[in-house]
This record gives C-alpha cells, sequence and structure tokens, in this order.
C-alpha cells in the first residue's frame, strides 16, 4: 500500500472517499469537509491546512483519514494551550501539529476510514509515519469512534479519555412534556436557567 497526503479532498474521488464512510455521519462524507474547504473555513490563512492521509492499493483508494496541519488549537474543543504553553517556555515549537479532525465538530465518528481492519491498522501506522515525515510536534486523532479507538490503542497510541453528554429526544411532543419527565427540583433549575 501506498501512503499519499492530499493537500485538498477536493483532489480525493467522492465516490471513493465517500465508499470508505459507513454512512452514520454526515462531518466525514466529502461534500462537508469539501464545503468547509471551499468556503476556506478551513484554509491555510486559518491555520488549517489540509493534510489528508490516503492509502492505496494500486489505484483503489482502501483507506483514509480526514487530517491538517495545524498552526493552532482552535476549532476543535479539545484543549491543549497548556502544551503548547510547555513547549515554548521550554524553547521548543509546539506548532504545527498534525490532527485527524473534523474541523469544529466535538462529535466521535470514524477517523480511520478504511475497507477492513488490515486497511484501518496500517492507516494507524500511515499517520505516525506522516507525523513523522512532517516533522511535527504531535499527532492527534480526535473523537475516535469505538473501533478507531480499539484500532489506535492496538497500534500503541496514547488514549486522551474525554466525557461528553448527550441528550435523547424520547419522543417527546414539546419542551414542557420533556420537563414533565424530570424530578420538580430538576424542572426549576432548568427553567430558572
Amino acid at each position: 500500500m501506498q501512503i499519499e497526503v492530499c493537500d485538498s479532498i477536493a483532489k480525493t474521488p467522492k465516490e471513493a472517499w465517500n465508499a470508505l464512510t459507513d454512512g452514520s455521519n454526515p462531518f466525514v462524507r466529502y461534500e462537508f469537509l469539501c464545503a468547509l474547504e471551499n468556503n476556506k473555513c478551513v484554509h491555510a490563512e486559518h491555520g488549517w491546512h489540509p493534510a489528508h492521509l490516503l492509502m492505496k492499493d494500486g489505484d483503489e483508494l482502501v483507506a483514509a483519514a480526514p487530517a491538517y496541519l495545524k498552526t493552532h488549537s482552535y476549532g476543535e474543543f479539545v484543549f491543549d494551550w497548556a502544551w503548547a504553553d510547555a513547549y515554548q517556555r521550554h524553547g521548543l515549537e509546539y506548532y504545527p501539529k498534525l490532527l485527524s479532525a473534523v474541523p469544529f465538530t466535538p462529535i466521535a465518528g470514524n477517523r480511520l476510514m478504511a475497507r477492513d481492519e488490515h486497511a484501518r491498522a496500517a492507516l494507524a501506522e500511515g499517520l505516525r509515519i506522516q507525523a513523522q515525515r512532517a516533522k511535527v510536534s504531535s499527532l492527534h486523532i480526535l473523537f475516535p469512534d469505538g473501533p478507531a479507538r480499539q484500532t489506535l490503542a492496538d497500534a500503541g497510541y496514547m488514549m486522551r479519555t474525554g466525557v461528553q453528554f448527550h441528550w435523547n429526544n424520547q419522543d417527546y411532543a414539546n419542551f414542557d412534556e420533556f420537563l414533565s419527565s424530570l424530578t420538580q427540583k430538576k424542572r426549576k433549575k432548568i427553567r430558572a436557567e
């Protein structure tokens, strides 16, 4: 398999990229990532240098990771300012760093998109190789889903632990119906806020 770095998702065939997604998360689809690039939400001028990692077997795209060389930590929802500060205090450069994530989207999802487990494992190693080639301070893979998280753990990546709270609509007809499912104390707090 060959590793390629693509500086714009527009240079990747849409059908091949989307075939690697499981369809459950619209934020890793070609259309969403392309819209961010086309509208300059992610652009070198704004500290987001697209560096999508592609793995090919011949001409076939078998794995891909949305990735960016970052010159700051804005838009990630993971706060590593203390690391950047520590690097600076020791005369080291923290930026650029390599980031595999969906910009401005703190939603867990597929970050190691692959046709099978073998390709997913190869992609995890490919990201590590690309970080070394690019001579970045660090590699971050934000909000990976369960399969990607397991692949990364198996590959020896240091895992970040975080907590997210998710609200699920239990077919409430309206906000008052939702409130009626809570205790009086919780209803009062929510109404006060």
